[in-house]
């Protein structure tokens, strides 16, 4: 199970983020309706390639949004799955 919270341009992110419920979150969260400052990956378990695909997916989106700070928090099993793929500038603080 993983869930979002989203309060105040600050996105949480819980749970597991791989094949099995990425493209459920895919499908809620393409576009978030209110500006993004910062996503904390902190509470990220059981990640997997998929889940670092959508995490590609809303940087890219957002990172042409004002004040988009980036993400934080980086799980090192995430971090890990990005150095593979030569991504984890994404993940940098």
């Amino acid at each position: 199970m993983s869930s979002i919270d989203i309060n105040d341009g600050r996105i949480s992110l819980q749970g597991e983020f791989n094949i099995h419920t990425v493209p459920g979150l895919f499908k809620r969260y393409s576009d978030f309706a209110e500006p993004v400052r910062v996503i904390d990956l902190s509470r990220i378990e059981n990640v997997d390639s998929s889940g670092l695909a959508l995490l590609v997916y809303w940087h890219a989106r957002l990172v042409e949004v004002p004040g988009f700070a980036g993400f934080e928090n980086c799980p090192e099993r995430l971090l890990n799955i990005a150095k593979l793929v030569g991504l984890e500038i994404l993940f940098d603080a």
